[in-house]
């Protein structure tokens, strides 16, 4: 099953980072960069159809919207980076629509302890630090990794699909909603979504709306049921309901463990 994110969907100069210890993440995407840096032990991670295995001191760049997931080796520690294009507007630009040969890479000497002390660490950098960090891993990756066009029809309907979703997820959205934006007939929008995400389009939508109540979980005080209609469930009934089958307890009982 492919999950999306969409607290890392965001613009408006988001960003976020954190150190992880053997923290496994399955298929998931977003629209905003992604970069990975393992300091410990090694880690498995695929983007798209490709499989890498990443080791210390050795970087990972996934794309925009690019699928990708993360299984740790025992003792793994890595850290992860998110970001929006806003910070490396050029580099946006120039792989817009690309798909690289490979997203491993390792940056020279100089470079990588410039990141280590400035990047890689327990605080956010000032925004030109930001900049200046981000910018120069993009060109280590762009000197490393060789850029092909993507199937753009594949791309724009996936786009299409992400950013329907983005905005109308609060609605009582269906498969037969999507296909008439689409212009296209109904089995096959059933047959390219379960090719491409993995799963239905009720569970993908779903998964965008738990995601979206996890965030106003994490980050407000609004009472579950609240939370439950503005991300777009139709009563709190199948909001728990779902909850439960996710995350393995209700939305009650999460918010007391995180608080």
């Amino acid at each position: 099953m492919i999950f999306h994110q969409p607290h890392n969907s965001k613009t408006n100069y988001n960003y976020n980072a954190f150190f992880y210890r053997q923290e496994k993440w399955d298929p998931h995407f977003h629209k905003n960069f992604e970069l990975i840096y393992v300091l410990e032990g090694v880690i498995e991670c695929t983007v798209g159809n490709t499989k890498q295995i990443v080791k210390p001191n050795e970087f990972a760049l996934c794309l925009s919207n690019e699928v990708h997931s993360i299984t740790p080796c025992k003792n793994a520690l890595y850290w992860v980076g998110v970001f929006s294009e806003d910070y490396v507007r050029a580099f946006s630009k120039a792989v817009q629509g690309k798909v690289g040969n490979g997203f491993v890479f390792v940056c020279s000497e100089s470079v990588n302890k410039f990141l280590k002390e400035n990047l890689i660490t327990d605080k956010t950098p000032p925004v030109y630090m930001l900049k200046s960090c981000l910018y120069a891993v993009c060109e280590e990756y762009s000197n490393s990794v060789n850029l092909t066009d993507k199937n753009m029809k594949d791309s724009e309907t996936m786009l299409k699909i992400t950013d329907y979703v983005l905005k109308n997820h609060k609605n009582d959205i269906s498969l037969s909603s999507l296909a008439a934006l689409l212009g296209y007939d109904y089995h096959y929008v059933s047959r390219y979504f379960h090719e491409v995400f993995n799963m239905s389009f009720a569970d993908y939508l779903n998964s965008y709306r738990l995601e979206t109540a996890i965030a106003m979980l994490e980050e407000t005080d609004k009472n579950i049921a609240d939370i439950a209609f503005e991300s777009g469930f139709q009563s709190v009934r199948n909001f728990n309901n779902c909850f439960k089958t996710r995350f393995g307890t209700p939305p009650s009982s999460y918010r007391k463990i995180i608080k």
